[in-house]
């Protein structure tokens, strides 16, 4: 048996040595060394910001673009956003491709939204990309230590909802000499939140402002759905029925009283208040009324005379021009800009005088107690109890998900 497995049959040789030439022939091989070369580099992005009464074509020719594409890229944006709305201090960045041709141009227009404008092949194509906002109720609440302004400001709150709490609680509380630290408010507002929390204000809906002697509560509610105002927790009206002022900037040159005139130089009494303003200033209508006079009176020069009710006239003096629409027997609502500042008839400068008339009489607008609108009745007052309880439920709130709580607590009074 030995002497047959010494043999090697000549087959059974070739046989393994066809196998081996396979199998070394089938082993794969290193690749072949490449060259590789580099894509070249992009030229780098162009970011700046948009200087005062700088126009896109500027931006062109500030930064050597090539002006064939101007038009083309102003007309893709143009379809999602109005160039005229281009304002100074915008961020811009341009994106350049090898050899300086525009890929694309980004511009951050504000906080909530960004202009994108890409070149695909030979054309342009444009997309305004908006903050996707979500409208939710917060209840916002907070002790005053030295002022709500500080305080909201300290939280990174809105602090322009002091001036909306002082505006609706007005006709109670004066936000300048009435409150006092350890007072405390809560308030309910209606808001468009950003996906990382910070928000703008839609509306106040609700406050609740705890001073020492007493609380004071409002409610923001429409008669009508449409025209909303705000009133006390048994449905009486906050809003005063006329402004202090028909001007919103301005300084007073002469009171009510006694003076002596500028032109005659004679003393007498001023029967109105004189506000030195730049002519053309908007001069709005300080309550509701109807229009008896309209035009030119005497010294008084260009004049507006409303009527308000039965018991109330107003009048404006000095005018530049009357607004359109603003004639005898035209009825306007307060606020609305009825009039701009001027200087005719008996005038030194452009300034307005402003007259109130109570009962037949003229009296101080700055000091007198001015009225407030009509109380709700009836069912609108039984509609606003149901509005004001659901509101009171959210000032009551203590659930984390709906709170913001600025401000610290002191301690007792």
């Amino acid at each position: 048996m030995g002497g047959v497995l010494g043999v090697r049959p000549p087959f059974l040789i070739g046989l393994a040595g066809a196998s081996l030439a396979w199998w070394l022939a089938s082993d794969p091989q290193p690749p072949a060394p490449r060259t590789i070369t580099a894509a070249p580099a992009l030229p780098p992005a162009i970011v700046d910001t948009v200087a005062p009464g700088q126009t896109l074509s500027g931006l062109w020719e500030k930064h050597a673009l090539d002006p064939a594409d101007l038009p083309a890229v102003v007309q893709a944006g143009g379809d999602v956003f109005p160039w005229r709305q281009l304002r100074s201090g915008v961020v811009y960045r341009f994106q350049l491709a090898e050899g300086g041709a525009l890929r694309g141009l980004d511009l951050k227009i504000d906080r909530d939204r960004r202009l994108v404008v890409r070149r695909h092949g030979g054309a342009f194509h444009a997309e305004l990309l908006e903050t996707v906002f979500v409208r939710r109720p917060h209840r916002i609440s907070a002790c005053i230590e030295s002022s709500p302004w500080e305080a909201l400001v300290q939280a990174g709150e809105d602090p322009t909802l002091t001036v909306t709490m002082a505006e609706v609680l007005g006709a109670q509380v004066d936000f300048y000499t009435d409150l006092r630290p350890g007072d405390c408010f809560e308030a309910v507002i209606l808001a468009d939140e950003r996906p990382d929390g910070s928000y703008i204000v839609v509306s106040l809906d609700a406050i609740r402002l705890e001073l020492a002697a007493k609380t004071h509560e409002a409610y923001r509610f429409a008669i009508d759905g449409d025209r909303f105002d705000y009133y006390d927790a048994e449905g009486r009206s906050l809003k005063r029925r006329f402004l202090r002022s028909p001007l919103k900037f301005t300084r007073i040159s002469s009171g009510f009283g006694m003076r002596v005139h500028p032109i005659s130089r004679r003393r007498r009494a001023h029967n109105g208040v004189d506000y030195v303003a730049p002519v053309g200033t908007p001069v709005q209508a300080a309550g509701d009324g109807v229009v008896v006079q309209a035009g030119r009176n005497g010294g008084h020069g260009l004049y507006i005379k409303l009527q308000h009710g039965n018991r109330y006239f107003t009048s404006y003096s000095h005018l530049s021009r009357i607004a359109r629409g603003v004639s005898r027997g035209a009825r306007v609502q307060q606020g609305q800009v009825i009039a701009h500042v001027g200087s005719t008839g008996m005038s030194t400068g452009a300034h307005l005088d402003y007259r109130f008339m109570k009962d037949g009489r003229y009296v101080d607008p700055l000091s007198t107690d001015l009225p407030t609108a009509e109380p709700l009745d009836g069912a609108a007052l039984a509609v606003f109890a149901g509005v004001r309880d659901g509101l009171r439920l959210h000032l009551d709130a203590a659930d984390a998900r709906f709170s913001r709580t600025v401000g610290t607590v002191p301690s007792a009074r």
